[in-house]
């Protein structure tokens, strides 16, 4: 915490922000005391943004499209039977392009087979409660690529205020301690300033809180069945002020 301060002493001690001593200088009548904090909240996420794809392949561009719009409708209608709003479903990525993997050289079947690539993704915001759901479903249908979940609340502009309203109160606590040491009162807050710092939604694939390896012991194959397990964060935000206070 940085603090400036400006105090009857005979002397001028110290200085506020530029824009604010336009209006209100440091003095003997003028007294003022000037914190700057940090605040940070931290709320149980209310929504994921899950990033769902699919990827196919063909030995010509259009079969490669086609197969991968044959994928991509049976993702689609298997989220929409699940009752996701169309309008919660948003295009992320299409692409449509040579496979760079592909050799030119081959005469393999297989790999002739998988000369173009066809990808699609779409951005599916769900209740927290139905992330999990909602990607087992996709995944069934068909979807073979999961690019990223993030974590928000329903309102991230009350969360801001909610942070906000937390550092004023920490500011004044603090200008409220530093007057008392000072054997003076707290006045009047005359300036304030304010920023906040995002501490949420890093893609899935960076946060190590989110296992794609969890073994299903339910699973009665041969083959060890492993299902990706979505452990739900918490969504923060940080807020900074400055704030100046008269002394009374």
């Amino acid at each position: 915490m940085r603090m400036l301060l400006g105090l009857a002493t005979g002397a001028l001690l110290c200085a506020v922000p530029s824009a604010f001593s336009q209006t209100v200088q440091v003095s003997r009548q003028n007294r003022t005391v000037e914190v700057s904090v940090r605040q940070k909240i931290s709320v149980d996420a209310e929504v994921a943004s899950v990033i769902i794809g699919c990827q196919e392949y063909g030995p010509t561009h259009d079969q490669a499209y086609q197969e991968n719009l044959r994928v991509a409708d049976n993702i689609l209608r298997a989220l929409l039977k699940a009752g996701i709003p169309m309008e919660s479903i948003k295009s992320s990525r299409l692409d449509l392009s040579e496979n760079p993997s592909f050799d030119p050289e081959s005469h393999a079947k297989p790999i002739l087979d998988r000369r173009f690539r066809a990808h699609q993704s779409w951005v599916v915001r769900v209740e927290v409660a139905d992330a999990q759901k909602i990607i087992d479903l996709a995944v069934q249908a068909g979807a073979n690529g999961l690019e990223s979940v993030s974590w928000d609340v329903k309102d991230p502009e009350a969360l801001e205020s909610k942070a906000r309203e937390a550092a004023l109160e920490k500011a004044r606590a603090s200008a409220a301690e530093i007057a008392k040491t000072l054997g003076a009162k707290l006045g009047d807050a005359l300036y304030a300033s304010n920023s906040f710092e995002s501490l949420t939604n890093l893609p899935l694939r960076s946060r190590s809180a989110l296992l794609f390896g969890i073994l299903d012991p339910a699973a009665q194959t041969t083959q060890p069945r492993f299902t990706l397990k979505l452990f739900p964060e918490k969504v923060e935000k940080e807020a900074s002020v400055t704030v100046v206070f008269a002394l009374d």
